[in-house]
Parts: structure tokens; sequence; C-alpha cells
């Protein structure tokens, strides 16, 4: 009977079972509901879903769907949950990888799996393609000598391959994330392989609160919670470190034995973040006047200047491993991060920086100096130094590249001249707000915080603020009323 089947030559179908897709990740549900603080670049990422959604109809008009979005920003920013929500948006199936598992010291084995992602990604189509760190196996070609970089560059070329393969289709996408954009293969980013950069910047103001209420949706919650408050003493801090502080206000309230989330488990929490946990050791009462000093010295110097007078809380209370005090001040990010500033905002800068040093020399007396504003001082010297090198100083330093000794030695005198001036003036700031100064001091030492209202109110009652200086906008007034007198009446 076999050999009769056998002679008729009927073949015999060898049945499959279908594998289990190894990198695939299931029930992916994150919506863009789930990811806050987005502003504009959630219009980018809604036309990624409309590639899968409606690609038929980009595809009638000749238009090619991108085959790769690069994702850059810093860590913590959310990248990795907007590549989950592009997919659980439009409905396709999650495929996810670290980019550090392509790299092994067998050979063959990264180029491998590189195949072997994208054709599970292709057999379950359509799909996201989701590649963690991407860095870590696209960096540029020929930088890595021996077999360890021949390995890397194997990887990466069967990576350009597989991206090649799904331009202009729209059935496979790729997502990548990177915080170091600037390193990546040429090959890699350019048009075709990853049409689109799209970057994640820090959540702003509005960006924070929004995410605070989407982590704080699933957690006992005080009606009256002040998320205004937290987001204004969060500045710079990123999506995940902003759903810890909502873990860590949680974890407290458990702590306290209390139902209910409060604002005060937000701010502490807030803090712990920022600077560490709380140093419980036991300080003399001279100590704590000591850091009250030169704390209260930063923030009433800063209270006087229009770009640095936000001041949001002020603390005596150390942290392991960082310093025993901190004042947190809000800056303008445009100025200060991006080194946008003017002449007098720099000149500020350094006054307030200085102002430790000239409170310890006033109350103190010059014979009794302590080492505790150093950090201060060297970004006072910092800051000095940049003043001169850019241009903005009374000499011409800054507007050329010749470096020679008298040069050199005449920067330094010039830097040494505006640290003497802004010192003077800190010492003259100091002077004039000497009853604020004992207020804010004797309050820290009693409370050993004050809050932005607190701090506030002193100054209302106790402070001697020196005059605004005025705006571009009063400035051109003036000049406007002096060329177009007012007609009288």
């Amino acid at each position: 009977m076999a050999m009769q089947f056998m002679k008729s030559g009927a073949r015999v179908r060898r049945i499959r079972s279908k594998r289990v897709p190894q990198y695939l990740e299931p029930d992916v549900d994150v919506k863009f509901s789930d990811v806050a603080g987005l502003g504009k670049i959630r219009l980018e990422l809604e036309e990624i879903v409309k590639f899968f959604t409606h690609g038929d109809m980009y595809r009638r008009r000749g238009i090619k769907i991108p085959g790769g979005i690069l994702l850059c920003g810093p860590p913590g920013v959310g990248k990795t949950l907007l590549a989950k929500a592009v997919a659980g948006e439009a409905g396709v199936n999650f495929f996810s990888i670290s980019a550090s598992q392509f790299v092994e010291i067998y050979v063959g084995v990264g180029a491998s799996r590189v195949r072997a992602l994208y054709q599970e990604a292709r057999e379950n189509a359509p799909s996201v393609v989701f590649i963690d760190e991407l860095d870590a196996v696209g960096r540029a070609r020929g930088l890595i000598k021996g077999s360890g970089g021949q390995e890397r560059d194997a990887t990466l070329n069967q990576l350009l391959v597989c991206l090649d393969g799904f331009e202009g289709k729209g059935e496979v996408i790729t997502i990548a994330s990177t915080n170091r954009p600037d390193i990546l293969d040429p090959a890699l980013v350019r048009p075709g392989r990853f049409d689109r950069k799209i970057h994640i910047p820090i959540p702003g103001f509005i960006g924070r609160i929004e995410i605070l209420k989407v982590h704080a949706r699933k957690k006992p919650i005080d009606p009256d919670v002040d998320y205004m408050a937290v987001a204004s003493v969060t500045d710079g801090m990123v999506g995940a470190e902003l759903a810890n502080i909502i873990e860590v206000a949680a974890i407290n309230m458990m702590r306290d034995g209390r139902t209910e989330i409060t604002t005060d488990d937000l701010l502490q929490a807030a803090q712990m973040e920022e600077l560490g946990m709380l140093d419980r050791k036991e300080r003399s009462l001279e100590m704590w006047k000591q850091v009250a000093v030169n704390q209260a010295a930063v923030a009433v110097a800063a209270v006087n200047f229009p770009d640095l007078k936000s001041v949001e809380f002020i603390t005596i209370t150390p942290r392991a491993g960082t310093e025993l005090g901190y004042v947190r001040i809000k800056m303008d990010d445009v100025k200060f991060k991006n080194r946008m500033l003017s002449r007098q905002s720099l000149i500020d800068k350094i006054t307030v920086d200085l102002a430790p040093r000239a409170a310890d020399e006033l109350w103190y007396g010059e014979g009794q100096l302590s080492t505790i504003w150093a950090k201060n001082a060297d970004n006072a010297r910092s800051a000095a130094r940049t003043f001169v090198l850019s241009g903005l100083s009374d000499k011409d330093y800054g507007l050329s590249n010749f470096w020679v000794s008298e040069k050199i030695n005449g920067i330094d005198e010039e830097a040494l001249r505006i640290l003497s001036m802004c010192y003077d003036r800190a010492k003259k700031i100091l002077r004039r707000n000497w009853k604020l100064m004992d207020v804010v001091v004797d309050e820290l030492v009693q409370k050993k915080s004050l809050t932005k209202k607190e701090f506030l109110e002193l100054v209302e009652m106790h402070g001697s603020l020196e005059p605004s200086p005025p705006t571009i906008v009063d400035l051109r007034l003036a000049k406007r009323s002096k060329i177009h007198p007012p007609l009288l009446t």
C-alpha cells in the first residue's frame, strides 16, 4: 500500500507549526490619552497613525510612506511610551528590541537577529518595529577596530538593508529612539531609511501639569491638590521623574497612615527626586545658622533682579550626598540654558553667585570666613570669564581668537574687575536688606524650609528691593515720546 502511494508521485506535505513571534509584545493598549505633555508633537505622531489607518489614500496619490521614524530626546521623556502609543492607536502589532541585543561576540549573531526581527514583523504586518537606544548599534562605522567593530558594522549593514526593504509600503514602520543622534552613521539617518526625525523635548510648565494628572488618575488624590505648585518646583524634570514623584508621594501617604495624597506629599516627593533622601544626622545650631545665612543670601539677592526673582523655595535641610541647602530659582530656559543672556542678566547672575561670600563676610567678619560658598564662587568665576570672552565687557576681548600671553593676562584682569564690581554690588544689596536677611535666617533655622509664598510675604514686609531696570518696551516708548512729543490739549 505504501509502495503504491510512493509510486503514484504524491507528495507528503509536512505540517509546520506557526512559530510564536519572539519580539512581539502582546496586548499593547497604550493610547495617546496615556501620554501627556506632547504639545504640537502629537500632530506628528497622529500622522504616523494615519500611515497605517489610511495608507491607501497616501499610496493612490503617489506619496511614499516613511519607512523609519527617529525619536530623539533626553532620557525619560517617554520615547518608548510614544512608540507604543502609535501602535496602540493604529491597532497594529508592536515588535520591540533594544539595539544592544544585536551586538554579540559571536560572528553573525547580530545580523541574524536583525533578519529574524524583520521577518517576524513582515509575517505579522501591519506592524511597528521599535528599536530602543539605536546608538548602541548605529554608531558611525569604522570607529571601532578589531573583530568587535567588524561584527557591529555587519549588524548595521543588515539593518540598513532591512530598512530599505520597507520604504514607501507602509506595512512595517520602524520607530527608533536615541539620545545621541549626533553619533549615528550618516547612512542610517539619511532620507529613505529614517525619513522623519522628531525631537521630544523636556516638558514645559503646562506639560508637567498634564503629566502629573495622567499618572495621578489611578491614585487616591486629594481633590484640592495644587498641581501648579508642584509643576513650578519640578522645572527641568522629564516624564519618568514626574511619574516617580507620584509614586513616592503615594508611599509617603501610606507610611503616614492617610488615605489621600496631598500637595505637601507631592512637594516633598519632588524635593526627594531632585535632591535625594533626607540626611537625618544631628547638627549644631551654629551649623544650621551658617547654612541659613548662605541660602538666605542667594534668595535675598536674587529677588532683586528681574530674571532671577522667581524664588520657588528655600531649604537648609541636608540631603544625602548633596550640599547642605538649596534655593530653587525658576529661570528662563531660553536665556539661561540656551545661552541667550544679556549683559545685565549675566551681571545679575554673577552678583547672586557672590552673595553667599558677601553674607559670610558681613555676618561673621573677614577673620571668620568659611568655604561654604566655594561652589557659588566657582560659578561666578566661570560666568565672569564667559562675560569677558563673549565681548560683553568694555574691552574688546572675545572678538578674535588670537591667544597670546598678554591677552590672557588682560582677560583675567578684566574678569577680576567684573567679579569685584559684582561683589561690591552684592554687599550693597545685603546691607540694604539686612532686616530681611535676619528674618529669613531665623525662619529657616526654625522651619528648615520656606515656600515661595512664605518668602515673598517676608520680602513684602522687610525687603528693600532694587528698582527694576527699564524693559525694551519702556526704552522704545521713551524714545518715541522724544521724537513725537504728546500734543498739548
